[in-house]
């Protein structure tokens, strides 16, 4: 029996939540009450259920993860708290990252694990070792990698991995590892795909990162360099996007959607805070809406009809607000896999004093719903509904790559396909199942802002 369990590998998470042992760090009790009572005055402030957990008495002297867990609404699944050098298991979308620098997806049989191998950043130690997407690791420091040591794939510092053909063979090749930091461009891939009588862009984009103006600048130049190709469909894939902030939706709303809307600064999302700050925005109009960004260069916008968008079970938060608030204003098709259905967004608190340093909270503080008031509760449906499979046969790009070919086919109103799964049989494919774990919800991120 297999099981699949799908990772997203972004920022500090790599190293910083726990060592290569598995140990988490934890500060002395001396910082106990500080950190706790900071916890609190910011739970009981802006955060989404504040009236529900205000009166909470717990005692300020415990474990911090302890205390936050105790304190948090029941039905909050998003908000954390870590410790750690950066910001640990909180996606910061920030543009920067210690790691390994590959996206993974695992499978599992008979207590083994077998990593494949989805996207490479460039520059990052991934790419320096020459892996790819359609890599299979088989095997970690000599040895078969199982359900008990799988995480030492984004936790270690340094890691030898062994790539095999298939999950029953021996390693063909070993890649020596060691963790650093590099730079997340967003925008992994795009160009033109000639497709019978059209020019179909393409455009896999992996994160909603802002690190300034200097990020958006980069993806209106890619934008532009697409409108210059005179393009007819354009296909978005988000099948690997867990979010990021709130700035770089708007930004790519505005670069795809019908330029009246956009020069009209048509609303995109509605934003509801608790009933605190709600009363405390009803005059401010920006708190409580998002709309579109005029200044967007007219000279990147593609003022498009329709929009095709790839999607996964970990397509979330930003990756499905944009989906979401582009629908009340243009055609918008989605081919591949229900999304995560995360319909709230946070705040990053990262406090400055020197005993405090170290320690993070993402906090919910807002919901959010597209300008027909629809919300993505329960995630996304596809219009075409198609699951990836197990070990990637082609690039990301490829028209033969199944999700993109479905969706070439859909383009061209012809029926489509199903992918060849080469020897596997039927009731191979049945026994799959994907399963995402708490640590990848706990990376779809929507942020709204950061704060000390």
């Amino acid at each position: 029996m297999y099981k699949l369990f799908s990772l997203f590998i972004l920022a500090g998470f790599l190293q910083s939540c726990e060592d290569s042992t598995g140990t988490r760090p934890s500060p002395g009790p001396y910082n106990y009450a500080r950190i706790n009572t900071f916890t609190k005055d910011r739970m009981t402030d802006q955060y989404f259920w504040a009236e529900e957990v205000k009166d909470k008495n717990i005692d300020p002297d415990s474990n911090p993860e302890e205390y936050f867990a105790t304190m948090k609404y029941g039905g909050d699944i998003w908000s954390r708290i870590t410790r750690s050098s950066g910001l640990g298991e909180i996606a910061d979308a920030s543009g920067y990252d210690n790691g390994f620098g590959y996206n993974l997806t695992f499978w599992e049989k008979d207590g083994y694990i077998f990593a494949d191998i989805n996207f490479v950043y460039p520059n990052s130690p991934a790419a320096k070792a020459e892996l790819k997407r359609g890599d299979l690791i088989t095997h970690m420091n000599g040895e078969r990698i199982t359900t008990e040591n799988y995480t030492d794939l984004y936790y270690a510092g340094k890691l030898s991995i062994g790539l095999s053909a298939d999950e029953q063979s021996e390693p063909y090749e070993t890649k020596e590892l060691t963790a650093q930091s590099y730079v997340v461009d967003p925008v992994l891939d795009y160009g033109l795909i000639p497709w019978e009588d059209k020019n179909v862009g393409y455009m896999i984009y992996t994160d909603f990162v802002y690190r300034g103006p200097s990020s958006l600048t980069q993806l209106n130049h890619a934008f532009q360099e697409l409108k210059t190709g005179k393009i007819d469909e354009f296909i978005l894939d988000l099948r690997y996007n867990q979010g990021g902030y709130i700035f770089a939706v708007k930004q790519l709303c505005s670069l795809i959607a019908p330029e009246e809307f956009v020069n009209n600064e048509e609303l995109l999302v509605h934003k509801n805070w608790n009933k605190v700050y709600q009363q405390k925005y009803a005059d401010d109009p920006a708190k409580l809406e998002e709309r579109f960004d005029k200044t967007v260069p007219a000279t990147s916008r593609l003022n498009l009809k329709r929009l095709w968008v790839i999607t996964s079970k970990v397509t979330a938060s930003a990756a499905e607000m944009l989906i979401s608030a582009l629908s009340p204003y243009m055609e918008v098709n989605m081919v591949g896999d229900v999304t995560m259905g995360k319909n709230m967004g946070g705040i990053i608190y990262t406090p400055e004093e020197k005993d405090l340093q170290g320690w993070n909270i993402m906090l919910i503080s807002t919901e959010y719903t597209n300008s027909r008031n629809e919300s993505v509760m329960g995630g996304l449906v596809p219009t075409y509904l198609m699951q990836e499979q197990f070990h990637h046969q082609y690039q990301l790009g490829d028209p033969k790559e199944p999700l993109l070919a479905a969706t070439l086919q859909l383009i061209s109103r012809k029926p489509v396909a199903t992918p060849n799964r080469m020897s596997r049989s039927s009731s191979e494919e049945r026994k799959l199942q994907r399963v995402i774990p708490p640590f990848v919800q706990a990376r779809s991120v929507l942020i709204f802002g950061t704060e000390e």
